[in-house]
């Protein structure tokens, strides 16, 4: 009695779309404390978080499964 888990393709794009929110959420968060807080390094963390966010989210929406192209 093991748990089984199975490839879910909407659920996947529903994390990649989900993915690309927050790594705007994050980028806009940034800007404004960076701007407030006079740190060019918040700016450059939150830059970077949304491209690592969205270069995961462009990774999950390219995923396929070889199983159902057959």
């Amino acid at each position: 009695m093991g748990l089984k888990l199975y490839f879910n393709q909407k659920a996947l794009e529903s994390l990649a779309k989900e993915l690309r929110r927050a790594s705007w959420g994050v980028s806009i968060a940034a800007a404004t404390g960076g701007f407030k807080l006079d740190s060019i390094g918040v700016l450059l963390v939150g830059g970077a978080a949304w491209l690592v966010l969205q270069i995961t989210a462009m990774v999950l929406e390219s995923v396929e499964d070889e199983r159902s192209s057959k």
